[in-house]
């Protein structure tokens, strides 16, 4: 399903710069509502997730700064470096972008810093999508601000098409196999409710364990694991390999069946390939 997804980025890269001329404007996720007067030409992210969405919806051409995450499209690794997790305000700055994409609580300092510089301040645009449907509609903000409204509609509504034929997977005489997304190990944290993953999980035809953890990215105690007994067991870095030789892990269902599969880094990423993670997400819960 990864094609899917460069077949998206391929489509956008090919549409024009923007589809609109005159003032363009959409509200961030800080309340803030930016209005440009012109199609913006010189766009800086600070999100490897941004950077992805801009070239899927068409803005790709325009960007001239990403962060050193910023790895996809491989395009994206050619544009200059403002930083990693830690944006160089003075290269920002450098660039003098018209429009500027940020995280709005994970690029918050960013935000601040770039806030304090004059004129600067008036192109910024964040958002913060904490499930499917909210970075559809944001994905669609990004769209209005960047003149790319086309390129945004094409983009959700593939990453829709993507996502229901993902939950077609799954028969509906079948049981909805029990899943836990493991982020970290030592100590054990896994996704809860209100976040991504539990969308893409459910989405994908699988019953969320981690909800009952709470809301969010939390941690679970080992004992609290093994009574929840996942069958399946995602993760974007462990192996049945590398649990099977962690104590206690063995007697969890998912390890000794073999279910444990280790996903790519767009399965975390809020961006279009989201829409592909489910669909592979379902194809490891239901063909087998």
């Amino acid at each position: 399903m990864i094609a899917s997804g460069l077949l998206l980025v391929l489509w956008a890269i090919s549409m024009p710069p923007s589809e609109a001329v005159g003032a363009l404007t959409a509200v961030d996720d800080r309340g803030v509502r930016l209005r440009l007067t012109t199609p913006p030409r010189r766009i800086v992210s600070l999100s490897p997730s941004l950077t992805e969405t801009l070239f899927a919806i068409g803005a790709g051409s325009r960007i001239v700064g990403v962060t050193t995450y910023c790895d996809y499209p491989p395009a994206a690794r050619k544009i200059a470096k403002i930083g990693d997790y830690n944006t160089s305000v003075e290269k920002v700055v450098a660039l003098r972008p018209d429009l500027i994409v940020a995280g709005a609580k994970a690029n918050r300092l960013a935000i601040q810093a770039l806030g304090r510089v004059h004129d600067i301040d008036k192109a910024l645009f964040a958002v913060e999508p904490e499930n499917l449907t909210e970075l559809y509609d944001a994905i669609h903000r990004l769209g209005a601000i960047t003149g790319c409204v086309e390129g945004s509609r094409r983009t959700v509504a593939h990453m829709k098409r993507v996502v229901r034929s993902a939950g077609r997977l799954r028969k509906s005489s079948s049981p909805r196999p029990r899943v836990v997304f493991v982020l970290q190990r030592d100590p054990i944290w896994v996704a809860g409710s209100g976040t991504f993953v539990d969308d893409m999980i459910r989405a994908a035809g699988g019953v969320n364990l981690g909800r009952s953890a709470g809301k969010g990215y939390v941690p679970l105690s080992l004992e609290r694991l093994i009574a929840l007994n996942p069958e399946v067991i995602l993760s974007t870095h462990s192996t049945t390999r590398d649990l099977k030789r962690r104590s206690g892990w063995s007697r969890l269902s998912a390890i000794r069946n073999g279910r444990v599969y280790k996903l790519g880094f767009e399965a975390v990423r809020p961006a279009p390939r989201l829409a592909d993670a489910v669909a592979s997400i379902a194809k490891l819960l239901h063909t087998r």
